[in-house]
């Protein structure tokens, strides 16, 4: 039995399909490890956030304690109070501000270096280890508050000439507004925490070789260890843009537990079970194989392949049946409609022919035949549904064939498209037929009265290998449309070649622009209906009338294109290649023109309607720009167009931002102020749009280069 190539095929599949469940189900395990492996790392890593940031937000929520204790200090009353009225602290007034804030520290339960107070416009700090005289007055951080950084405060408040060793120290720093009970501002706070302690608190909660970053606002505040590549992330819900990462050090989520050696050793015994199995079937299903190979097999086959004897037993048996067969081959590629498809294309061999009409597949046995082809056109309906149209026009003429064919005359239907349908009348003796199509158009019209039926009939033919040329001719027939109308029935007739040509005049595309540049809706009714009913009264081939076409609209192309205004539009305008009347054709571009000339007349009168707009604007904005009102909301509300618009038309008009052109406005108008030395500071912040003085004196000093005081002085 194993030297059977048959039983060792079948054998190897089931092996085959054993082991690769084997390997699929090892693949499976270790995919399944790794994740419980990534879980339980993962689960460590947020552990440590939770404490990494327990440690961190500690200190900030101490911090934020400190700055609100001080803010509603009655002891601090006194510097707010000494602050607004310009007196000066006594050495008691000064030694209770700083035992306050030693108290206040104290307080917290955590070991802060210090806390240092700058008082707006002042040349002095408070801290808790005494007052620091500053070189400059304290101007307020630029950034925003509160803010938490790693920086010597020296850095950080850019005091470059304090020498104090507490400032050039680099510490966590917690910056707060100092704002008193009323909500003015005279300050800011700073708390300083020292790195190492930091340091120490954040090491003895992590893990080897784990790595933490601390971000505030995007920025890294804080870092401990080495940045590897796994990565875990959380936000604090305390301190909003306060973020905490930690890195887990690569190879943390390997390794293979003991229950993955346990469970494959059961996959190996399971597989070894089904190998046993799938002996035995495969020795079942290859007895009655042996048993068929013996039955069949001769003795001219030699082969040692046990279902090559089989399958050459068969062709033995069978072999009587071959001729038949190959016939059935010849016929199969031009069975139904495709048979009748090759022999409308022309495609179908003379001998094929034959075949179809000698097996009867087509029902074309008789001697003459008749094509004729049935159009629909829809007038002002929705758009058709191929696939239901189809089915529909199908029945329609499945019962067509039922009731007008008889014994001695078959009428086999064909689509060429879904708007138009061959009819092949195969009949016995040669007669008159003109009352069958016109009793076939009448009854197909009362079926689709939602539709303009028109027929095309061909004249009558004695050979079936002339199908291909008598579509033609139906279809040649069918042209008639184009100067007699819709809704009957025409028959081709033999006329002679007809040498009348159409009438086109010389001037049209000077006359045709003359009208579009003047926008003369009626003088383009009059050039189109000139052109029709000449045309109309000729008597020519139907050839004559598709010229006409394609040079009218040639023509109108290009007049199209020599008006620039224009270039866009023609595109619009279509070659009317469907089947149409004259009139339909003519209507159809009548319309277009119409179409683009309304089109030409609104984008003339947007445009202008455009310029007159941004002129308002910008006239506007310099007239108002120091008021305090003007902004880009009022704008967008006054003119009626949006912020979008008006940001491009600044762009545009001044080659800067809105608020940039606003800006330099104000401050220039300011610095002539200035210069007449007529006004106070806050007289001329007021004057040119700023209400706060502080906004004032920035942009100046952006802009100018120095303060506003220093500029007046000059």
């Amino acid at each position: 039995m194993f030297q059977s190539k048959l039983f060792l095929r079948l054998f190897m599949t089931y092996i085959l399909v054993i082991f690769s469940y084997m390997i699929l189900c090892i693949v499976f395990l270790l995919y399944k490890n790794h994740q419980i492996s990534e879980m339980q790392e993962k689960r460590r890593s947020e552990i440590q956030l939770v404490e990494v940031s327990s440690i961190v937000e500690q200190r900030m929520m101490t911090a934020q304690n400190i700055v609100q204790n001080l803010s509603y200090s009655t002891i601090m009353k006194q510097l707010y109070m000494n602050t607004r009225t310009g007196e000066i602290l006594d050495s008691y007034a000064l030694f209770s501000i700083q035992n306050e804030m030693k108290n206040t520290m104290a307080s917290s339960g955590l070991s802060i270096y210090k806390t240092v107070l700058f008082v707006e416009n002042s040349e002095k700090a408070y801290s808790s280890g005494g007052v620091i005289a500053l070189t400059d007055s304290y101007i307020p951080l630029e950034q925003e508050l509160p803010c938490i950084m790693v920086d010597t405060v020296n850095g950080a408040f850019q005091l470059n000439s304090t020498k104090r060793y507490s400032f050039n120290k680099e510490c966590l720093l917690y910056c707060d507004a100092y704002t008193y009970q009323n909500g003015s501002d005279i300050g800011t706070i700073c708390i300083l925490f020292d790195l190492k302690n930091l340091n120490s608190d954040i090491q003895k909660v992590l893990e080897d070789d784990y790595g933490v970053r601390v971000l505030y606002q995007d920025d890294v505040v804080f870092s401990c260890g080495e940045e590897t590549d796994k990565l875990y992330e959380t936000e604090s819900v305390k301190m909003p843009g306060l973020v905490y990462r930690i890195y887990a050090p690569a190879g943390t989520a390997s390794g293979i537990d003991h229950f993955f050696f346990i469970t494959l050793l059961g996959i190996v015994v399971i597989s070894l079970v089904f190998l046993g199995f799938a002996f035995v079937v495969s020795r079942r299903y290859y007895i009655p194989i042996d048993r068929l190979e013996q039955m069949v097999s001769t003795n001219q086959n030699t082969s040692e392949d046990e279902m090559e004897k089989i399958i050459c037993g068969i062709q033995d048996l069978i072999g009587e049946k071959n001729r038949y067969r190959e016939k059935m081959l010849t016929i199969t590629p031009y069975a139904k409609t495709g048979m009748l498809h090759s022999m409308i294309a022309g495609n179908a061999a003379a001998d094929n022919v034959g075949k179809f009409l000698d097996e009867n597949y087509l029902d074309l046995i008789r001697p003459y035949f008749i094509v004729s082809v049935v159009n629909f056109a829809y007038d002002g309906t929705p758009a058709l549904r191929e696939e239901s149209h189809k089915r529909e026009i199908e029945e329609l003429f499945r019962t067509v064939t039922d009731i007008f064919s008889t014994d001695e005359v078959n009428i086999v239907y064909y689509f060429r498209d879904i708007y138009n349908v061959f009819l092949i009348t195969n009949f016995e003796t040669e007669q008159e037929m003109d009352d069958l199509f016109y009793q076939i158009h009448k009854y197909v019209s009362t079926a689709k009265s939602n539709s303009y039926v028109t027929m095309g009939v061909d004249i009558v033919r004695d050979d079936i290998g002339e199908l291909k040329q008598a579509c033609e001719g139906a279809l040649k027939a069918l042209d008639s449309i184009l100067t007699e109308g819709r809704e009957t029935v025409y028959f081709l007739e033999d006329t002679e070649d007809c040498a009348a040509a159409y009438y086109f005049p010389a001037n049209f595309r000077e006359k045709l622009k003359h009208c579009l540049l003047r926008q003369d809706k009626e003088e383009i009714h009059k050039l189109l209906f000139d052109i029709y009913k000449t045309n109309l009264d000729i008597e020519g081939m139907s050839e004559m009338y598709r010229s006409l076409i394609d040079d009218f609209h040639l023509s109108v192309m290009k007049t199209l294109r020599e008006i620039t205004e224009l270039n866009t539009l023609h595109l619009n305008i279509k070659k009317y290649t469907g089947l149409a009347t004259l009139q339909e054709i003519f209507d159809y571009y009548d319309a277009a023109l119409l179409s683009v000339i309304d089109t030409l007349h609104d984008s003339a009168e947007q445009v202008e309607e455009d310029s007159k707009l941004e002129e308002d604007i910008v006239a506007y904005i310099d007239a108002h720009y120091c008021d305090e009102n003007l902004s880009m909301q009022s704008l967008t509300s006054r003119f009626n167009v949006s912020n979008k618009y008006l940001s491009l038309l600044c762009k545009e008009r001044f080659g800067v931002t809105y608020l940039q052109y606003i800006q330099s406005r104000r401050i220039k108008k300011a610095a002539e102020l200035l210069r007449e030395k007529r006004y106070s500071l806050t007289e001329i912040g007021v004057m040119c749009g700023y209400t706060n003085q502080l906004t004032f004196r920035r942009n100046f000093k952006s802009i100018m280069g120095v303060n506003p005081s220093v500029y007046q002085k000059k």
